[in-house]
């Protein structure tokens, strides 16, 4: 059932603290812990209450280095994100923890380790307001 515009706690501005990628098999068993990257202190994800979202990756925001398009919340456990460039690809993406200013959410895409052997890559971003 989706979410209420009352229900809607992702809606604002979201530092991009971190993105962890964690590689998995193709049964989806870690591989290892993964990798962190902190990100620069300018990029973020704007989550509007019009159901359209933004993640900037520019430091003057004058070019608008990043993505956009439109998501779907799915209570507070889930939203699908839909990139305006690839709106047959939508992004499903689970949340982890969510708070007033700390916002955690996931999603994997498939890969090909060394080309032929089938695994996952899970995104994990981390957010602060």
């Amino acid at each position: 059932m989706p979410a209420t515009q009352t229900d809607n706690k992702i809606t604002g501005k979201w530092n991009i603290v971190s993105v962890t990628v964690i590689p998995r098999d193709s049964t989806y068993k870690p591989i290892n812990s993964g990798t962190v990257y902190p990100e620069p202190s300018y990029y973020y994800f704007q989550f509007n209450a019009d159901n359209s979202w933004v993640e900037n990756l520019d430091p003057t925001s004058a070019l608008a280095l990043g993505e956009r398009g439109s998501y779907a919340l799915h209570a507070d456990t889930a939203f699908t994100l839909v990139n305006v460039n690839l709106p047959s690809n939508p992004v499903e993406c689970k949340i982890t923890s969510l708070s007033g200013s700390a916002f955690t959410f996931t999603h994997h895409k498939a890969t090909m380790y060394n080309g032929v052997t089938p695994g996952f890559l899970e995104y994990v971003f981390e957010l602060k307001k």
